[in-house]
């Protein structure tokens, strides 16, 4: 009983698949659309931010009370610090797809990522 469970022929198939599945993340990836932070205190926009051409950090600290400091970098930006009591803007992390969105309430401030890019849900 000499039982083989994968041939020649399936060896090739898993390889094909392979390289197309490959293919179609290398395709997906290079389509860099224009994402872009947009900062609002208290609905009105402060600054709006080019995520894909930020090099070096940049940092925006609104006149807001409490006061909030808010970074970019490496096309991700995010609030590093707040002196409010619960720091959930913080805790929300990096932002960097279209669609995110972090909010101090206690400073009525707020960072959206706007893009033009199209995900597999669209609402």
């Amino acid at each position: 009983m000499n039982i083989k469970f994968i041939k020649k022929g399936d060896i090739a198939v898993i390889g094909v698949i392979i390289l197309i599945a490959a293919a179609f993340m290398l395709w997906s990836n290079s389509k860099s659309e224009a994402v872009q932070a947009v900062i609002t205190v208290d609905g009105e926009v402060i600054e709006t931010v080019d995520l894909g051409s930020v090099k070096e950090k940049i940092t925006v600290i609104p006149a807001t009370s409490p006061r909030v400091v808010i970074t970019a970098e490496n096309g991700k930006i995010r609030f590093e610090s707040a002196e409010c009591e619960d720091k959930l803007c913080v805790a929300c992390g990096d932002l960097s797809k279209h669609g995110d969105t972090a909010v101090c309430l206690p400073s009525k401030t707020v960072i959206t990522v706007t893009g033009s890019d199209v995900d597999a849900v669209v609402y």
